[in-house]
């Protein structure tokens, strides 16, 4: 039966304004879900530049402190865990992993992934990302490392197997293939959302190793590395994206979650590299400064974005949450904190835990035998005298002599510990060099090194500087217009300052130089001394 109303009926009014009511609610409106799934959190823990440190540096970090530290962690919490490695995890290493070519660093993590498989069926994943100390022996070594195989001089403590866990790196790619050399992202699914992480080595890093090491491989801008990353994951519907990178920056430590209104300056170089991620990064987990950060930043959409980075050697670890949305799969919210490890966690653990931190000292034991045979060894007898010179002008002239340049330079930072009167071991000398960081020569022009030369280095005893700062060489005025030759370590002429210099030679390790020089000095010696002609 047709319905008919009268056009000016009341309740044909009334009918009429209650169905379109309904119409424009129904069209207008998209109540959320009765049953709709929260928000959760995801712990994630970034640690970096680990540099193969085996034992604890200065009473901080080392193996045994931070593993029962991050155990203590991953156990605090139902939450999903990953264990993020922002590079460096090797080389420039103590003598305990570096003289069994850095397994023992590798085997760390190891134990830490089995403990992730086998007691926390696989909620928690270790994934890291290469830096450019990965690649001081070039691209063989590392994939040695990686995938397994006896060094030529090993097997050190067994036959190695390789790293049970992921190393990432979208931005290197061999040459020969033109491939690249490692995976470039991880996609892990958590309570059904995809989280996308992306491993960056640092775009520079042919200038801080040997030269010619790594000239089969090219190092991509990391910037448009990270950008055709993200666009491929979220072709693939990926939101919440986490990046990795060997690369950060330094501020000052606080205790405590992120602060708002801590930053990174966007002038300089790392701020500028993050003001160019693209709108989709959440969070960048950071390395290679060995410093402190926990800012927020934001890109140029006006993305806010976490940064961390947690010191070096195991001394800290970011402990990191992020909030994600199941309905948008993103992030919503994220916090950090940066965990001093200054001694081993006190908690109580469960037998799982328990049977980790014996593995790792085993591990610890096992790596310290093996190096004993060598800093076991016996150099010369040290006998001070009064009026000698420090032990970094000391360190700087050996350097200088067995490198056969013009001058030396070495950094306060590098002196790590003093040498005792008495018999000096290879052991004593790598505690004062324990870096294990290969030597450089730079050429420079008079004008160049007039404006280096300074009192916050030590400088081979040819250097000589007087209360106006006034530098002579060998008793002489600097020639503005000469080249000299300036023997250092790695860490300080790869830095900005000394980058200026031509490389003209890398080669050797800064411990084995001094060593050598050691053994050519009278016997006792002191640090005015030097090698007999």
């Amino acid at each position: 039966m047709l319905l008919q109303f009268h056009a000016r009926s009341p309740t044909v009014i009334t009918v009429i304004a209650i169905i379109s009511s309904v119409f424009i609610s129904a069209c207008t409106t998209q109540p959320k879900p009765v049953n709709a799934a929260p928000d959760f959190t995801v712990q994630l823990l970034g640690i970096n530049d680990f540099h193969g440190q085996v034992l604890p540096k200065d009473g901080m970090g080392g193996m045994y402190y931070l593993a029962s530290h991050l155990i203590q962690a991953i156990n605090s919490t139902d939450e999903h865990t990953f264990v993020l490695h922002a590079g460096d995890h090797v080389g420039a290493s103590p003598a305990e992993s570096a003289l069994l070519q850095d397994e023992p660093a590798i085997e760390f993590l190891n134990i830490l992934s089995s403990y992730c498989h086998v007691y926390r069926q696989d909620t928690c994943q270790i994934i890291g990302t290469a830096g450019n100390h990965e690649f001081d022996e070039g691209s063989d070594e590392l994939l040695r490392l990686f995938n397994g195989g006896n060094h030529e001089n090993g097997p050190f403590i067994e036959t190695w197997q390789g790293a049970n866990y992921l190393t990432l790196s979208a931005n290197v790619i061999d040459q020969e293939t033109q491939d690249l050399l490692l995976k470039p992202y991880t996609i892990q699914v958590v309570n059904d959302v995809t989280i996308g992480f992306i491993g960056i080595t640092l775009d520079s890093t042919p200038e801080l190793v040997v030269p010619g090491i790594v000239n089969n491989l090219t190092f991509q801008n990391q910037s448009l590395a990270v950008a055709k990353t993200v666009s491929e994951l979220q072709s693939q519907a990926v939101e919440a994206i986490v990046v990795i990178i060997h690369d950060g920056t330094e501020a000052e430590y606080y205790q405590g979650s992120t602060l708002e209104q801590v930053g990174i300056p966007k002038e300089s170089l790392f701020g500028q590299f993050l003001s160019e991620l693209p709108g989709a990064v959440d969070l960048v987990v950071t390395g290679h400064s060995h410093e402190f950060t926990n800012a927020y930043v934001e890109n140029s959409q006006g993305k806010k974005m976490l940064v961390t980075q947690a010191y070096s050697s195991g001394e800290a670890y970011a402990d990191i949450s992020i909030t994600i949305n199941p309905e948008s799969k993103d992030v919503v919210a994220s916090s950090a904190e940066i965990i001093l490890v200054d001694k081993a966690h006190n908690g109580a653990l469960n037998k799982g835990a328990n049977n980790t931190l014996r593995r790792i000292q085993r591990l610890i034991a096992q790596a310290a035998d093996f190096a004993q045979q060598y800093t076991q060894k016996v150099l010369n007898f040290y006998e001070p005298s009064e009026g000698e010179a420090p032990l970094g002008q000391f360190i700087a002239d050996s350097h200088r002599y067995m490198l056969n340049t013009d001058i030396a330079v070495m950094n306060d930072g590098g002196v790590r510990a003093e040498l005792e009167p008495g018999e000096i071991t290879w052991g004593e000398l790598f505690a004062v060099q324990p870096f294990n960081n290969s030597m450089m020569i730079r050429r420079y022009s008079g004008a160049q090194l007039a404006t280096l030369i300074d009192s916050e280095h030590y400088w081979s005893s040819e250097v000589s500087t007087d209360a106006s700062q006034y530098v002579t060489i060998n008793d002489a005025p600097i020639d503005m217009d000469a080249q000299y030759t300036v023997a250092g370590n790695a860490y300080i002429m790869s830095t900005d300052a000394f980058k200026v210099g031509e490389l003209i030679f890398t080669d050797n390790i800064d411990v084995v130089m001094t060593s050598e020089y050691i053994k050519r000095l009278p016997t006792p010696f002191n640090f005015n001394d030097t090698p007999s002609p």
